[in-house]
């Protein structure tokens, strides 16, 4: 589904990522954890194509995205991956079904049909009732369900979350990796999670940590 290979990445003479190999299945959800500063974050963005490596391979769904221009990664960035961040991103002026559907208008899907599908998206992560509120009017929880929701438009193949319970409390937080979960049993979702709670890491399939550039199995 996705692979890494000796990927290295430094920022002017600091050395962040050391020759990182990563691998992920599909259905898989990978936690990975470590220290502010470790490269964990750093790591996430390039496999998911917004940083670039200084060195490596980096392999999606059997595509070198080396061997891409920039189009091509943009076109598999927007079909392939999904993304959940900490810091939500939603637009304050949209509502949470305008804020979903952005993906699938950007891929030309017609809007009634974008419309449909992120309905359901929202009922399926319990806010049917929700889909005219904008940002302001949701929870931290509900805002994250909708940043989800919008990462799940165009039925992504991996799905990349980059500390996506920072900003909720212990019950949203929960609340959030049992959903994590479920996308998993429900849509075969392979997930890879960046995350500094390592108790609820432990609900991933696999764990693994970040130490000064290099990822460790635990």
């Amino acid at each position: 589904m996705l692979e890494a290979k000796d990927i290295w990445k430094s920022y002017g003479n600091v050395g962040v990522l050391k020759g990182v190999n990563f691998s992920l299945s599909p259905a898989e959800i990978v936690s990975i954890t470590g220290k502010s500063g470790s490269g964990k974050s750093t790591l996430l963005h390039i496999l998911g194509t917004l940083d670039e490596m200084d060195e490596g391979e980096l392999l999606i769904d059997d595509i070198n995205v080396n061997s891409l221009p920039e189009k091509k990664i943009a076109q598999l960035r927007n079909q392939t991956l999904g993304f959940v961040f900490q810091f939500h991103h939603l637009l304050n002026e949209f509502n949470a079904l305008e804020n979903v559907i952005i993906p699938s208008l950007i891929s030309k899907t017609p809007k009634r049909e974008a419309e449909r599908k992120g309905s359901e998206l929202l009922a399926y992560l319990g806010l049917a009732d929700r889909l005219d509120h904008k940002p302001s009017m949701l929870s931290g929880g509900e805002q994250q369900r909708v940043a989800i929701a919008r990462a799940m438009m165009n039925e992504p193949k991996i799905l990349l979350a980059d500390e996506p319970t920072g900003n909720l409390d212990q019950e949203a937080s929960e609340h959030l990796h049992n959903l994590f979960i479920r996308l998993r049993d429900d849509f075969d979702q392979a997930i890879v999670i960046v995350t500094h709670n390592i108790e609820l890491a432990k609900l991933s399939d696999r764990m693994l940590q970040m130490q000064a550039g290099i990822l460790h199995e635990m």
